[in-house]
Formats: C-alpha cells, sequence, structure tokens
C-alpha cells in the first residue's frame, strides 16, 4: 500500500493478491483514518523518518491500534502476519510511505526485505520528484510565456506610436534639418527596440522548441534588398559603405520570407554594429552546387579566436563587461543559426582575428525544380483605393487609436473610432461599416469576444464584415485564436503604415468584387 503525505485527505493506493483485502483496507482507511499523532504505522513513518518492520503480529497488536469494537474486528479480518513501512524521502522531502504486508505464514519480513524495501522507497521518491520538478517547470514556462505576452503588450504599444508617427514624418519635407535628423534617430532607437523584444520572444521560442517557419519558394534577392534598404540609415549614421553583389541565377530556396529577411537582418546589422565609421561591408548571394550562398563581410573588430567557436551561442558576447563598447542582449546570432538550421542550412563564422574584420557565412538547400532566373517583380501591388471606405478602428490606447485613423483618413478613407468593445459594439449596431479593425488587449472585453458578438448578430452584412486584428501580445496562439474568432488578418504591433494600408486596401477589394 502506498501511503500519501496528507494522512487526512489523500487516498491510499492499494494492491492485494486478494480483491477482497483490498477491498477490506480501503474500507477500514474510509471508517478508521490514521491518527496524525499514532505511535505506529505510516503517521509515525512519516513524522519520524524511520522504517518500521514487524515480523510477528499478534493479536494484541490490534487491540492496541483498534479505536472500537468494530475497528478491532476489521483488522483481524486482514489476518495480517508481518508489515514493514518505509518513508518515501529525499533529504527532508517526504512523498508518503510504502507498506509491504503479509497475510499467510508462509514467512516473515527480515532486515534484507526491508533493505530492499527502503531501496525501492527511495527511486520511487527520486521518480516522484522528477515529475514535481517537471510540473514545476511546465508550470513555471506557462507563467513565463503569459509574462512575455504581458510585456511584449505592454511595450508593443507605445512602439506602435511612436514608429507610426516618425515613419510618417519621415516622409515628408522639412526645412530644419535638426528635426529630420531627430525623426530618424527616434525611428531609429524605436526599430532597435522592437528588435530587442522580438529577440527575447524568438529565444524563449527556442528554449521550448516552439520555433516554427512556413515554407514557401522564395527569391533571396528581394529579401535581402529590403534589408540592406531598411537599415541603410544605419550605415549612412556611421558612414559605412554597403556594397551588394547578388547573382540574379540563384535559385529559389522553400523556406519563410520573414524569417530569411530575419537571418540576413541580424547579420548585416551586427556588421554594421562592429564597424568602425568609414568601414565597409559587402553582402553577397551565388549559387554554390544545391546551395544559395549569403555572405557578410566587415572590415569591423573582427572575432578572436579563443571566443569564435561561441559566436553563435546563446548570451554569449566577447566583451561582457560594464565598459563593453558594443550594446545588445547576444541574441542575434543564436537565433541566426536556429532559424538556419529549421531551413536545414548552415551557419559558420571565420576571422582573421582582432581588428582584421569577419565574415558570416550562410548555406540554405535550393529547390531543385526551380531553373529560371530571378525576374524583377514589381515592389507595390496595386489595390483597390480607399476613398470613402468606412472603417472602425478600436483600441483602448489613444495615440494608437489616433496613429491608425490618420493613416487610414490619408488615403481618404472614412474612419471612425472607438475607445472600448461596448463603444464598438454600439456603433456596429447603429451604422452601417466596410471593415472592423480592432486591437485585442482591451479592458473589460478582448478584441476576440467583440469580434464573436459581432458575429452572431442576425444582418448578413454585420456577419460577413471583413475584420483586422492589431495585437501587441505575443504569444504564438494569438494568431490562430484571431483566425478562430473570425478575423481575416492578424497584424502585429508595431504596425507599418504601407503594411496597414496594404492589408486594409487587399480587404476592400474583396468587398469591391
Amino acid at each position: 500500500m502506498v501511503e500519501p503525505t496528507s494522512l487526512v485527505f489523500s487516498e491510499p493506493i492499494v494492491a492485494a493478491s486478494e480483491p477482497a483485502q483490498a477491498a477490506l483496507l480501503k474500507e477500514i482507511r474510509r471508517r478508521y483514518p490514521p491518527l496524525a499523532d499514532a505511535n505506529y504505522g505510516s503517521a509515525k513513518v512519516l513524522r519520524t523518518g524511520q522504517s518500521e518492520l514487524r515480523s510477528d503480529i499478534s493479536n494484541s497488536v490490534f487491540e492496541e491500534i483498534a479505536q472500537d469494537a468494530d475497528h478491532l474486528n476489521l483488522l483481524q479480518l486482514l489476518r495480517v502476519k508481518a508489515w514493514m513501512i518505509v518513508p518515501m524521502m529525499i533529504s527532508d522531502r517526504k512523498f508518503g510511505t510504502i507498506a509491504f504486508v503479509i497475510t499467510k505464514a508462509i514467512r516473515r519480513y527480515d532486515d534484507a526485505d526491508l533493505e530492499m524495501a527502503e531501496e525501492l522507497a527511495i527511486r520511487t521518491a527520486v521518480a516522484l520528484d522528477n515529475a514535481r520538478l517537471y510540473q514545476e517547470a511546465q508550470e513555471a514556462n506557462r507563467v513565463k510565456d503569459e509574462f512575455l505576452a504581458i510585456v511584449s503588450h505592454e511595450l508593443r504599444n507605445p512602439l506602435n506610436s511612436m514608429l507610426g508617427w516618425s515613419q510618417i514624418l519621415r516622409k515628408r519635407q522639412f526645412e530644419d534639418p535638426t528635426l529630420s535628423r531627430a525623426i530618424e534617430i527616434i525611428e531609429r532607437n524605436a526599430q532597435l527596440q522592437n528588435k530587442l523584444i522580438e529577440d527575447l520572444l524568438d529565444v524563449s521560442r527556442i528554449i521550448q522548441n516552439r520555433l516554427r517557419i512556413s515554407r514557401v519558394p522564395v527569391y533571396l534577392i528581394p529579401v535581402i534588398d529590403a534589408v540592406i534598404e531598411s537599415l541603410q540609415p544605419n550605415a549612412t549614421a556611421k558612414a559605412i559603405e554597403i556594397l551588394s553583389n547578388l547573382d540574379p541565377n540563384t535559385r529559389q530556396v522553400l523556406g519563410d520570407g520573414d524569417r530569411l529577411e530575419q537571418i540576413v537582418w541580424n547579420l548585416l546589422s551586427n556588421a554594421i554594429k562592429f564597424t568602425p565609421s568609414g568601414g565597409r561591408v559587402e553582402v553577397c548571394l551565388k549559387q554554390v552546387g544545391t546551395l544559395a550562398q549569403i555572405t557578410v563581410t566587415d572590415t569591423g573588430q573582427g572575432i578572436n579566436a579563443e571566443f569564435l567557436p561561441f559566436i553563435f551561442e546563446r548570451f554569449r558576447q566577447a566583451d561582457a563587461s560594464k565598459t563593453r563598447a558594443q550594446s545588445g542582449l547576444g541574441l542575434g546570432l543564436a537565433i541566426v543559426r536556429q532559424l538556419v538550421e529549421l531551413h536545414e542550412g548552415s551557419v559558420y563564422a571565420t576571422s582573421a582575428g582582432v581588428g582584421k574584420g569577419s565574415t558570416f557565412t550562410v548555406q540554405i538547400p535550393t529547390q531543385k525544380s526551380s531553373t529560371g532566373a530571378f525576374e524583377e517583380k514589381a515592389t507595390s501591388q496595386e489595390f483597390s483605393t480607399l476613398i470613402g471606405l468606412r472603417i472602425l478602428v478600436v483600441d483602448d490606447d489613444l495615440d494608437n487609436r489616433e496613429f491608425i485613423a490618420f493613416v487610414l483618413e490619408e488615403q481618404q478613407a472614412q474612419v471612425t473610432m472607438a475607445a472600448s468593445a461596448a463603444e464598438a459594439f454600439d456603433i456596429l449596431s447603429q451604422s452601417e461599416i466596410d471593415i472592423f479593425i480592432s486591437d485585442i488587449g482591451m479592458p473589460d472585453e478582448d478584441g476576440y469576444s467583440l469580434l464573436r458578438r459581432i458575429r452572431a448578430l442576425q444582418t448578413v452584412l454585420k456577419y460577413r464584415i471583413p475584420a483586422i486584428a492589431l495585437t501587441a501580445f505575443a504569444k504564438e496562439s494569438d494568431e490562430q485564436e484571431g483566425y478562430s474568432a473570425g478575423f481575416q488578418r492578424h497584424l502585429s504591433k508595431p504596425v507599418d503604415p504601407d503594411k496597414l494600408i496594404k492589408v486594409v486596401a487587399s480587404l476592400a477589394s474583396i468587398l469591391s468584387g
């Protein structure tokens, strides 16, 4: 019989050669629970941590134990001849006891039996402790995921306004060069903060083996060009020249376009960061056998030979001192390695030493069926106009709400704003809306619940209204939950104004079609 630590409330696990004996033992346990201060049995073993061996049990033992006449009668029916009870313990942690009982006078327990029982109890305790640790780790992961989701939400909400407005202002011409410079610095640093958030979330997914990629044919030239364009201001700020040599005959790879862009972004931004002012960074792409090979070479500070084997490890930095010259968390290259391996490729670094620059090489298998060279494709797609489109924007954050509305009104859409789910539902119930855009994390009622209520309206037009989810939460299940709730599109904050316009326009084209 295995007796758990809580003698009053927990049910023991009983195994017996005869079912009737097991039923009888459970009946005794139910009617006469062990007394916590008893000087015998499981209670004493748990209290003292010492095993109990009784090789010959007479009727006088039952008379001493019995709480009344019925109890004595039940104990006598068990016909117990000997028992040994051992504690399940690791250090001071007690998990319960294991009791071994003999009911036939064939043999008696001796010290050898007790030693074996104690060994079994120790191994059982180890297994229970491992299970406890596993459950605690799972719970810690769950709590951590929830914490990261909240942190992501709290950090991304202000970033959405900062980046959005700075991108809009940057596209306008200002006579004051100081103002233009200030906007550029704000945007660049907000993007860096957003990148740190993404890195932390990705590392969490890597640790839990939950980082996933989609697989579609991808040409790498537009991916690399987009990264170079986005990081050009960083290079210009340090007077660093970015050169590119991209072979148009490089075949497609089967992979995730966003994650491939992240690989190149991490490598190129790293090269720019560790290259001194006036230096040079070169990005090359070519076909090497069946592989697409990307190399990022810089004239920067190089890599110490002793640190080179650890360059792709998480949180490892060549200089982790308080006086280090470069900022960062030491996550970018670890994420690169994981993403490359998910694409069934490899990545490695070479350097002639400190002060002699470095080269990072990525090789990813290309599609065998892809034979044609890269054909230049339009960088933008013609979408339906947004003029006169009736859009409802729901967000409890005023800055984000006004930013989204401004972007859409610039395209001559008719925007109505709501600060809560309740306000949005009232507007939708009384007005004609073409497209519904909602934040997810809001007080009282979230965006998922709001859309489900909207979808439940009987009016066909309201039931089918296209919906876009805006979220600053980071859990991977958020996007899937959004689609399950009825959203057609899912945009993570901070939202790029151009991407928002394209997504809204694509839904508008469905409406017009």
